[in-house]
């Protein structure tokens, strides 16, 4: 065989090659096109429903009651219901996380979480595990995620991300095919009795179906780069430095 008929037979046989590789490619994308059950629908995370909250209502009698008796500071949603957000404090001594609920109850609780606590390793407190305050002047923080829970070893995740005031995301889901979990608001850093706590609002909402079973920590860290944040305002109170 001649040098130029060899080269020819070389170059064809690498031709073929280049046809047979992109084929396989070709092939492959075809098939991820065509199994789109294996592409989570994070743009599902839009159709997350809140709790419905028409039943529940405060008048103004109630609302007189809440503010007097229990220090609530309640603020109009429209000319005949309020809605009432807890004072802050220690209420707890003996609990590291501060844990109280809005009025009515149905919009949720608000959670004071001590800044880098390490106690919570074995709870599911909206699946927070320790949060770091890296600006106290911009209010960023750095939040660890995780579930620990030793008899519970196929859900187990770790996971961290920066959040600024207003981020919300989707945690805790209740496990399994439970169509239950938390949409949480990252909304203020505060001080109690010399101590700097991170205040997150935590509502429970439904699921679609199509994000089920929830994959964690999939679940936090798409769903921070959606607003899903409630639009209610709940009242300011004065931040204690």
């Amino acid at each position: 065989m001649n040098l130029l008929g060899g080269i020819t037979i070389k170059m064809k046989l690498h031709h073929g090659v280049i046809i047979a590789v992109g084929f396989l490619v070709s092939s492959s994308m075809t098939l991820i096109v065509i199994q789109p059950d294996e592409i989570p629908y994070w743009n599902y995370l839009h159709e997350i429903k809140q709790q419905e909250f028409e039943d529940d209502s405060c008048d103004v009698s109630c609302k007189e009651e809440q503010e007097n008796k229990r220090g609530y500071i309640c603020v109009p949603l429209d000319s005949e219901q309020y809605i009432c957000r807890p004072p802050r404090g220690i209420f707890y001594p003996d609990d590291v996380v501060q844990i109280r609920a809005a009025f009515p109850p149905a919009y949720g609780e608000f959670a004071y979480i001590p800044e880098k606590s390490e106690t919570m390793e074995e709870n599911r407190l909206f699946d927070i595990t320790k949060v770091v305050i890296l600006n106290a002047e911009s209010k960023e923080i750095m939040v660890d995620f995780g579930y620990h829970l030793k008899r519970d070893t196929k859900n187990q995740f770790e996971y961290s991300s920066v959040l600024h005031l207003g981020d919300t995301f989707v945690s805790h889901c209740m496990g399994g095919n439970s169509k239950m979990a938390h949409i949480v608001e990252y909304r203020d850093i505060i001080h109690m009795e010399g101590q700097r706590y991170i205040e997150f609002l935590g509502t429970h909402v439904d699921m679609p179906d199509e994000l089920l079973p929830c994959q964690m920590p999939e679940l936090i860290k798409q769903s921070l780069l959606v607003d899903l944040r409630l639009g209610i305002d709940f009242g300011d109170i004065e931040n204690e430095n």
